[in-house]
C-alpha cells in the first residue's frame, strides 16, 4: 500500500498526483511500419480511447492506447529513460512505486510523477529481475537499445493479459490482445490443436497456450526477453507452498481481513469516479462495504434478469441501503443478435464463460458512469466458495465400502439448466467417488469426456498432451492436502486464464477499468502459505471470509445460499434465443473441424429438453462466432 496516500472520495479527487495508465499495448522488433502501429492502434482502440502514441524505428516498433484515470498530463507513452536509451510501454498499476521511486532517486533523474517511469528506472538497476520487485498489476515490453533486447513481463496473478508470437524470421510480436496479435502478417492463424481440445474440455485454454498456434501468451508470474532472434521465458514468482504452523482460524481470520482492506484501499487510488459491481454475494458486498468507509457515496452496479432463480438485486438492495451507496439497478432481458453478437464480437481469445454475457452489460451500463470498478473476481477461489470444494471435502470422508452405493445413487439425478444446478452437483460428484484425486478433480472441472469430445471433432487430432494430462499433471505439482492442490490449480489455471481475461475483455470493450481486490498478490500468497485445513474447517463454503464478513454484512447475505455470477442461458437456448440458436447451428455456419451431425444432435437434444448442453453450445456458438470474425481461415488446425 503506498504510504501518505489519503481516502479517494466518491468523485476521486486526492492531494497526491500519480500516474495510472490503463491501456493496450503492443509492438514487435524488426524494421518498424508505422502502418503496422496504426492498426495496432485501430484494434486496441477500446483499451485506449483517450490517447494514443507510437515509437517506430529500424529496429523496434511501439504502440500504446491509453484509458485517462489518474492524471496522465506527463505520463504519456512510449516513455524513454534520461538518455533514450531504454523505451517502455506499460498497461497497469504499480502499487509499491513510491517508496521504490525513493530508492532510485539518487541514482536517477525522474521526469515525471509516474508510476511508468518507476519501472524503466528500476529497469536500468535491476535489468530482467525487475518484475520481482512490483507490486500491482502489470503487463509492460521494454526496449533497449544498448543490446537490442526486448524484455516483456506480466504481474503474479495475470490481471493483465500480454500475448506474444515470432514471425518466421524470428522476429517479436507482442499485444494486449490476441485479435490484435493478427493484425500483424507474421502471425498464422492456425488453430492450435491442443489449445481447441482444452478450450472444448475446459471452455478457457490454459497459459502458455491459446487457441492459435502462432500465439502464446505469458504465465502469470512470467517474462521473457528477446535478442538476436532469440526467445527464453521464465518465472519470477510461483505461488508459495504451504507452510503455515502454530496459527489458528482466528489469526487466519485476522490476517485476511487486514490484508483485503489493504487490497481495497490501493484500489481505491482514482482522480475519476470509482464504482463497484455489486451482486449481493458475499465477495463484491464485503469489497462494497470495505469500499465505502474510504469512499462514502460510493456508486455500485447490479443486474437482474426477471427470472426469480437468478435474481439477486433485492440481497444487492440491503448493503447499498446498509452503506448509503449511489446504486444504480439494470433489468435486462434477452435479445438474440444484439446480445450474443456484440459478446461474440468483445471477446478477445475465446472463453466459454457465460458469465460474459452479464459482464458485458452490467459494464456497459456501468461505463455510463463510471471509468473504474471494483469487482468480486477471485473471493470463491481464495476462501473455497464452490460447491466442488465441498466436494473434495466429502470424497475424503466417504468410506471406501459406501462410495460405490453413491456412485450409483447419483445416477438418479441429471443436469438442469437453473440458476443452482444441484443435479448436476450431485451426478458429477457420484461419477468422480471412486476415482483418485486428480483425476476426481479433474473430471469435475471438465464440461466434455474424451469420447464426446472425440466424437465432436469431425477428425480427432492426436494429442501430444491430452487436456485431462495437463489437467492432472497441474493438480499434482502442488503439495500439501488436496485441498491445497485445488487452491493452487484454479489460483494458476482457471483464475487467470477465465475469470481474469473474460472480465479484462467485457470491461475494456466499454473503455471500463476493473479492479479485483481478491487478486492481490500479497492476499493470495498469504493464503497459499496457510493450509487449507486452517482455512476450510467444517462442511460449510468460505468460514474464514464468513467471519471477515460477520462485522460488516448483514445476516440475510451471510446465510444466504451460493448463487454465482450466472445467468438463464440455457434456458434463454431453448425458449427466447431458439430461433437465434436454430439459425447459427446450421451446417454452413459451423466451423469445418466440427462434426456437424453431432453439434445439431446436442442442439436438438437440448432444445427438446432431453439433455442439458448448456456449456457445450456455448462454447461451440461462442468459437464459430469469433473465427469467422477475426480468421481468414475458419478452421485450419496446425
Amino acid at each position: 500500500m503506498r504510504a501518505g496516500i489519503p481516502p479517494a472520495n466518491p468523485n476521486g479527487a486526492r492531494r497526491e498526483k500519480d500516474c495510472l495508465i490503463m491501456c493496450g499495448i503492443a509492438g514487435f522488433t524488426g524494421p518498424c511500419s508505422s502502418s503496422q502501429l496504426q492498426s495496432f492502434q485501430k484494434a486496441l482502440n477500446h483499451r485506449g480511447p483517450d490517447e494514443n502514441g507510437t515509437f517506430c524505428n529500424q529496429s523496434v516498433g511501439l504502440s500504446h492506447n491509453r484509458l485517462s484515470i489518474i492524471d496522465l498530463k506527463n505520463g504519456r507513452q512510449p516513455m524513454f529513460n534520461e538518455d533514450r536509451s531504454c523505451v517502455i510501454v506499460f498497461n497497469g498499476e504499480i502499487y509499491n512505486y513510491r517508496e521504490l521511486r525513493s530508492q532510485l532517486e539518487g541514482r536517477h533523474s525522474f521526469a515525471t510523477d509516474s508510476d511508468t517511469e518507476v519501472i524503466l528506472h528500476l529497469y536500468e538497476d535491476k535489468g530482467f529481475d525487475t518484475s520481482q520487485y512490483l507490486k500491482g498489476d502489470f503487463a509492460f515490453c521494454i526496449w533497449d537499445s544498448r543490446d537490442q533486447s526486448c524484455f516483456l513481463s506480466r504481474d503474479p496473478l495475470g490481471v493483465k493479459p500480454l500475448f506474444y508470437g515470432t514471425t518466421q524470421s524470428g522476429d517479436l510480436v507482442f499485444s494486449s490482445e490476441l485479435r490484435a496479435m493478427l493484425q500483424h502478417p507474421g502471425i498464422d492463424d492456425a488453430i492450435d490443436v491442443e489449445g481447441l481440445a482444452e478450450y472444448l474440455t475446459c471452455l478457457y485454454v490454459s497459459a502458455p497456450r491459446t487457441i492459435l498456434k502462432g500465439v502464446r501468451k505469458l504465465q502469470p508470474g512470467e517474462s521473457l526477453a528477446w535478442k538476436s532472434k532469440s526467445i527464453r521465458t521464465w518465472r519470477y514468482w510461483t505461488l508459495p507452498e504451504p507452510e503455515h504452523a502454530g496459527l489458528t482460524v482466528a489469526d487466519v481470520t485476522e490476517k485476511a481481513r487486514g490484508l483485503l482492506k489493504a487490497s481495497v484501499n490501493r484500489r481505491l487510488i482514482s482522480d475519476v469516479p470509482v464504482g463497484a459491481f455489486l451482486s449481493g454475494g458475499m465477495d463484491s458486498s464485503l469489497i462494497v462495504a470495505m469500499a465505502s468507509e474510504r469512499s462514502p457515496g460510493l456508486h455500485t452496479f447490479s443486474i437482474g434478469y426477471g427470472d426469480p432463480d437468478f435474481d439477486e438485486l433485492r440481497y444487492a438492495r440491503l448493503v447499498s441501503q446498509r452503506y448509503g451507496t449511489t446504486h444504480h439497478e439494470f433489468v435486462i432481458k434477452p435479445r438474440a443478435q444484439d446480445l450474443i453478437e456484440q459478446v461474440i464480437d468483445s471477446i478477445d481469445e475465446p472463453v466459454a464463460d457465460s458469465s460474459a454475457i452479464p459482464t458485458f452489460l452490467i459494464a456497459s451500463e456501468t461505463r455510463r458512469y463510471v471509468k473504474v470498478v471494483l469487482s468480486g473476481i477471485g473471493g470463491d477461489e481464495m476462501f473455497f466458495g464452490y460447491p466442488r470444494y465441498l466436494g473434495a471435502k466429502l470424497s475424503e470422508v466417504v468410506p471406501a465400502y459406501f462410495r460405490s452405493t453413491v456412485a450409483g445413487l447419483s445416477r438418479f439425478w441429471s443436469s438442469q439448466p437453473s440458476g443452482r444446478d444441484i443435479g448436476g452437483w450431485i451426478r458429477r460428484f457420484g461419477q468422480g467417488i471412486n476415482l483418485e484425486p486428480a483425476a476426481r478433480y479433474t473430471l469435475w472441472t471438465s464440461f466434455l469426456d474424451p469420447d464426446s469430445r472425440a466424437r465432436l471433432l469431425s477428425n480427432p487430432p492426436r494429442l501430444e498432451e491430452s487436456p485431462e494430462q495437463l489437467m492432472r499433471d497441474t493438480y499434482r505439482r502442488g503439495t500439501g492436502t488436496a485441498l491445497d492442490r485445488i487452491f493452487r490449480f484454479d489460483v494458476t489455471r482457471y483464475v487467470p486464464c477465465d475469470l481474469l481475461q473474460l472480465c479484462d475483455n467485457m470491461t475494456m470493450a466499454h473503455s471500463l477499468e476493473a479492479r479485483v481486490p481478491f487478486c492481490d498478490v500479497d492476499l493470495v500468497a498469504e493464503m497459499a502459505r496457510t493450509p487449507a485445513t486452517l482455512r476450510f474447517q467444517g462442511f460449510r463454503l468460505k468460514p474464514v471470509l464468513r467471519e471477515v464478513a460477520r462485522d460488516y454484512l448483514p445476516k440475510q447475505i451471510l446465510n444466504r445460499k451460493k448463487q454465482g455470477f450466472m445467468i438463464p442461458i440455457g434456458r434463454w437456448f431453448r425458449h427466447d434465443l431458439r430461433d437465434y440458436m436454430e439459425s447459427q447451428f446450421k451446417a454452413e455456419r459451423l466451423p469445418h473441424g466440427l462434426d456437424h451431425q453431432v453439434v445439431i444432435s446436442m442442439w436438438n437434444q437440448h432444445k427438446l429438453g432431453h439433455g442439458n448442453h448448456t456449456h457445450v453450445l456455448w462454447a461451440i456458438l461462442l468459437l464459430s462466432g469469433w473465427l469467422r470474425k477475426n480468421c481468414a481461415n475458419r478452421f485450419n488446425i496446425g
